[in-house]
């Protein structure tokens, strides 16, 4: 597995430590068990999922206690593109018949709503 996702310029990590703000309603809540689980380990790779709404709301005061603790936020960046299969960029193309690269214009098109 590590070769094929490598083969395709697909990165893996794990995490160190999961906030479980799955289970968390509150955004103080999160904070907290974010910030005890670090304090607890001293440093770490943490699980977040920022489409929680408590994740999302607790995110700027969950970063500014990050700061003045001391850690230090990385920005994980892909080194370049995903490489596609073309075996399956063919049958994709052929499945959704999607159309090819055309020079007929789109500004008569009508867009109505339902």
């Amino acid at each position: 597995m590590v070769t094929y996702l490598g083969g395709r310029n697909i990165a893996i990590f794990s995490t160190d430590m999961d906030s479980f703000d799955f289970k968390i309603r509150k955004p103080e809540q999160v904070i907290g068990s974010v910030m005890s689980k670090l304090k607890k380990n001293g440093k770490g790779i943490v699980l977040l999922h920022d489409f929680q709404r408590a994740t999302a709301d607790a995110a700027p005061e969950l970063l500014k206690q990050l700061k003045t603790n001391g850690y230090k936020i990385v920005f994980m960046k892909t080194k370049g593109p995903v490489a596609t299969l073309a075996a399956y960029d063919d049958q994709i193309v052929k499945a959704l018949k999607l159309p090819t690269v055309t020079n007929r214009p789109t500004s008569d098109v009508v867009h109505t709503i339902q």
